[in-house]
């Protein structure tokens, strides 16, 4: 069979999400020629579901992932996936341009200095190969770039960067905030890519309370909106759709050569060229592309002679704490829709009690909608007097979404089982994952403390919270991670592969570890720092 070859392009990029994205658009305007892959298709105005009510779902509201673009979630993706001997976690995985840029609530959070050395302030996991001080620069170009709402603090656990006028807080929050101010737990605006004001050719929010389900004016930063038509307008960018990554293919010298793709539509397996390589698929598929990539040169996979690909994977550990406050139960309906969070509680160390385990936890205040009745099920009575307590509840209604920090282990990983394939004949990824006692012990205290925080704040009605733990709420990183020893890491500070000069891996999961704090901004920072290094290089003929 005779596979098509495509011209050679100076970089390709596969993956179209925060990514792969904001890296591409980096490069073309550095003046790199760039094709970007992506295995899904371009999202229209039909594929969402925009303000959609909760009666008009296929099941009622009660799955709210409904409200999402079905198609970016073909069954060919997630029937191909398997958890073994794990946890109740959950790998978070797209297939269309723009990658989960097109459906999120758009928390932008930097990390902080300490969260870089956790080796040297802790003594757990590994530092990682940069610092803060090296990554700063970039976090400040991403905010500015995408547009993010957010106030500035002055506190050290999450540093402040440059923002857009923040979200003012809806009378829940300003409840909260005065429980939170006794408890001297800061509370504060939330800070998101989403626009307060003008930004960017952008409107700003109209405060529809629908962020996750996709954004139909384009207020909250997507990559298709934002990105795409800086890059085009350079003349150096090609956006290649519906072209699944099969496996990379290196030339004798262990140099990668092309990429070997399937069309979706077609079926047709073709090879595309370049220079120099990124894969940004996100933790779970770059993993399984990079260890699906075998040759004589790498029989365990490219990269990966130290079998450390698709370990360490890590990501949050989750509690959500539903809740009516009292002062509020009774009141008239009011629109609470806004930008779904508004406020954010960063970690925080309470005086009269000290920690039983590493790391810590965030609270992100009111990131669920306003328009289900949660608690009507836990209401009891019936007929006209059960549908007078359910309205009269639901104005008082609290959501406190805990997140906390999961230890980045060597036993947890990401395998590939070459026995059973997708639909294209590829290799499925097997999720191998257990929460440690470190993990459970700071589980325990976010259900205690949210706890606290609402009996401060004083509430009619709590419902039953989880009775186990669960992960990762989209925020899974690590499997790829980068670091300064190549026996222990894939990726050197540039997030360029140890063994592979013209291989990059810039996504989640070149995290060598993870904190609390959501991680899309420290993702796409890490992108434009490692497309400024790339183009350099090239300039230099030294990729």
């Amino acid at each position: 069979m005779t596979i098509p070859k495509q011209p050679l392009f100076d970089v390709c990029v596969i993956g179209s999400g925060p990514a792969g994205g904001v890296l591409s658009k980096e490069l073309a305007e550095a003046g790199a020629k760039v094709v970007l892959v992506e295995a899904g298709r371009k999202m229209t105005p039909k594929d969402f579901r925009y303000h959609t009510w909760p009666y008009e779902m296929p099941l009622r509201g009660l799955n709210e992932t409904g409200s999402q673009p079905a198609a970016a979630f073909p069954s060919e993706l997630l029937d191909a996936f398997r958890y073994e001997n794990s946890d109740k976690v959950g790998i978070g995985r797209v297939r269309a341009v723009g990658g989960r840029s097109i459906h999120w609530t758009g928390v932008c959070l930097r990390f902080a200095e300490d969260d870089f050395r956790e080796r040297s302030t802790q003594g757990i996991e590994d530092d990682w190969p940069i610092t803060y001080k090296e990554l700063a620069p970039y976090y400040s170009h991403v905010e500015k770039m995408i547009g993010v709402t957010g106030s500035r603090e002055n506190l050290p656990i999450v540093p402040d960067g440059d923002y857009l006028p923040p979200l003012k807080f809806r009378c829940s929050e300003k409840i909260l905030k005065a429980a939170c101010s006794k408890m001297e737990i800061p509370m504060i605006p939330a800070r998101k890519a989403l626009l307060t004001v003008p930004h960017d050719n952008r409107p700003p929010c109209h405060y529809c309370g629908h962020c996750d389900s996709g954004c139909d004016v384009g207020a909250i930063f997507s990559v298709p909106v934002s990105m795409f038509p800086k890059a085009e307008r350079t003349g150096n960018f090609t956006l290649m759709e519906n072209k699944l990554a099969r496996e990379i293919l290196v030339n004798k010298e262990g140099q990668v050569r092309a990429i070997s793709v399937i069309d979706t539509v077609t079926r047709r397996e073709e090879e595309i060229r370049a220079r120099v390589f990124v894969v940004s698929c996100g933790n779970a598929e770059t993993a399984r592309l990079l260890l699906n990539s075998k040759s004589p040169r790498f029989a365990n996979g490219i990269a990966n002679s130290n079998d450390v690909v698709g370990r360490y994977l890590t990501g949050h550990i989750t509690y959500g704490a539903r809740a009516y406050l009292e002062e509020l139960v009774g009141t008239a309906p009011v629109n609470n829709d806004g930008a779904e969070d508004h406020s954010y509680i960063p970690r925080f160390k309470l005086g009269v009690r000290k920690p039983d385990y590493a790391g810590g936890f965030q609270i992100q205040v009111q990131h669920t909608w306003f328009m289900l009745p949660y608690h009507a099920q836990f209401v009891r009575g019936f007929g006209e007097q059960f549908k007078q307590q359910v309205r009269s509840l639901q104005p008082g209604y609290c959501f406190l979404g805990c997140f906390g920090k999961v230890l980045a282990k060597y036993e947890n990983r990401l395998t590939v089982d070459p026995l059973q394939t997708d639909n294209f004949g590829i290799p499925i990824p097997v999720v191998h994952f257990r929460f440690s006692d470190n993990d459970m012990a700071l589980w325990r205290d976010m259900i205690r403390t949210s706890g606290e925080i609402l009996d401060t704040a004083k509430v009619r009605l709590r419902l039953p919270g989880e009775l186990h733990p669960g992960g990762f709420a989209s925020h899974d990183v690590g499997t790829v991670r980068m670091g300064s020893n190549p026996k222990t890491s894939v990726l050197n500070s540039f997030c360029q592969t140890h063994e592979v000069k013209n291989l990059f891996v810039v996504d989640g999961s070149c995290f060598t570890t993870a904190p609390e704090k959501n991680p899309t901004l420290t993702i796409m920072a890490l992108a434009v720092r490692t497309a400024h290094h790339m183009a350099d290089a090239m300039r230099k003929g030294d990729l």
